[in-house]
């Protein structure tokens, strides 16, 4: 089924049935979750719904992450048991939805972009983070972005084990942010390559370049000013989930989007900058055909004329009977001719 028809087939239901929105067809749902307290953890994979009792009954911290968003019916269950508000499960399947923070009284939901750096063209995928007392639960379209995030949870000193559901939460969003900085060293590196080539080699299908180039600034200035808006909220939520201790590390994670956003802006002038030197390259490199051209055209309009009047049918002309009188023509040509040249070239029209 494609997107359109996924459209489609929502338009007209109410609100809460969650129905799968996206560019290409969803990957395979896997479930596993870790959870950990100040002195143990355990990680268990390939999570079944019905393993779901026995996992909530075990001590600690517990972090269920989901890959993958084709199976709709057990991402749907896994929301049911835990109580979770049935608006959650239709944003989740809806990737083509904005940045968004919810806050649900006893759980709060954050929609947010991740980049994906690795790839060689733009791309991203949407992160669901739910948060309920002792859980939190990860939504992935594909892949396991946080794997770094685990390595610190299994980690005996990390500061995981002391703090709560929240500084996990904040973890995740941090690890997102970052994935902002690798994407702008990516838009730095193709400011400068599009400059170098704009200086040295100004080639007409720079263009496109340049247009995409502008087009991923614009996109990416979208996210960031969802991902800020998000942020903001989520550091000035009086939400009882958040402790005081956390919303200072959020303080900090919204002075990273902040960077982010000024980087931008500056990235975006690069582009403009880049089209402007593109431009006039081009018109520079014109003026210097019209004016070599227009050299020549001068230089042969005295060369014209001479022949011009030399090829009348006219019976008397000066040296037109003389024995070398083609000689003396040519010979005053190429006077006129080296004239001209000595003369742009003092000017330096040459």
């Amino acid at each position: 089924m494609t997107h359109e028809s996924h459209v489609s087939v929502k338009t007209g239901l109410p609100p809460g049935i969650p129905i799968y929105i996206g560019k290409q067809e969803p990957n395979r749902t896997t479930l596993s979750a870790i959870i950990y307290t100040e002195l143990d953890f355990q990680i268990i994979d390939n999570i079944h719904p019905d393993d779901l009792k026995k996992i909530k009954e075990l001590q600690g911290i517990c972090w269920i992450h989901i890959t993958g968003l084709q199976d709709i019916d057990t991402i749907n269950s896994v929301l049911s048991f835990f109580s979770l508000h049935p608006l959650i499960a239709e944003d989740i399947f809806n990737t083509k939805g904005r940045a968004k923070i919810e806050d649900f009284g006893d759980s709060l939901f954050i929609v947010l972009d991740m980049v994906l750096s690795s790839s060689e063209q733009w791309q991203s995928q949407k992160i669901n983070i739910i948060t309920k007392d002792n859980l939190l639960i990860s939504v992935a379209e594909s892949g396991d972005p946080f794997e770094n995030i685990r390595v610190r949870v299994t980690h005996p000193n990390g500061k995981f084990r002391t703090y709560g559901t929240d500084y996990l939460m904040y973890s995740l969003i941090d690890s997102i942010v970052d994935t902002y900085f690798f994407a702008l060293e990516k838009i730095e590196e193709s400011a400068e390559e599009l400059e170098e080539r704009v200086v040295h080699d100004p080639k007409p299908d720079i263009i496109r370049d340049i247009q995409t180039f502008r087009h991923n600034l614009i996109r990416f200035k979208r996210q960031v000013w969802s991902l800020r808006e998000v942020i903001m909220h989520l550091e000035r939520s009086d939400s009882n989930i958040l402790s005081d201790s956390i919303r200072i590390f959020m303080r900090d994670v919204y002075d990273h989007v902040i960077k982010i956003s000024e980087d931008l802006d500056v990235h975006r002038e690069m582009a403009e900058g880049i089209m402007e030197i593109y431009l006039s390259s081009v018109s520079n490199r014109t003026n210097e055909i019209v004016r070599v051209l227009t050299v020549i055209a001068v230089i042969f309009i005295p060369l014209t004329f001479i022949t011009g009047v030399y090829g009348m049918n006219f019976a008397y002309l000066p040296g037109i009977n003389h024995p070398l009188g083609h000689l003396i023509i040519f010979g005053m040509m190429l006077v006129i001719t080296i004239g001209m040249a000595v003369v742009f070239k003092l000017k330096k029209w040459i």
